[in-house]
């Protein structure tokens, strides 16, 4: 569990995507404290939903070209990196990106990881 004073949303995608098994601010509280290592301690992996929360998916579900762009994206690739593994142009990985985040309410790469683990997407397998 990585717990620290002035964790950026960058940084703390990084730990996960690095392994943590929970990013925390230290301002939280002792509760939510208390949570998190109890779900690192049992193996899960734990992280604060954003405020407001990710509004569950409304959107039609992800194409197969969208979920491997946001698997990819779980890798920590940058859009010209995920365009050259998967052999299209980095305007098309934009028009993916957005595609995504409309059908999942998201607005950040970040939050793409919170909603992952919290509500099953998956991301980067």
């Amino acid at each position: 569990v990585v717990w620290g004073v002035s964790i950026t949303d960058a940084e703390a995608l990084r730990f996960l995507q690095a392994g943590a098994k929970g990013v925390l601010r230290k301002t939280e509280d002792l509760q939510t404290l208390r949570d998190c290592l109890l779900a690192a301690a049992s193996g899960a992996t734990w992280v604060r939903p954003q405020s407001p929360r990710p509004r569950a998916a409304k959107g039609p579900p992800l194409t197969q070209r969208e979920q491997q762009v946001l698997d990819l994206i779980g890798q920590g690739m940058k859009n010209r990196e995920i365009a050259a593994e998967l052999g299209i142009r980095p305007g098309t990985v934009k028009v993916n990106l957005k595609h995504i985040f409309e059908k999942t309410g998201v607005r950040s790469r970040y939050g793409l990881a919170l909603t992952g683990w919290n509500e099953g997407l998956r991301l980067g397998a």
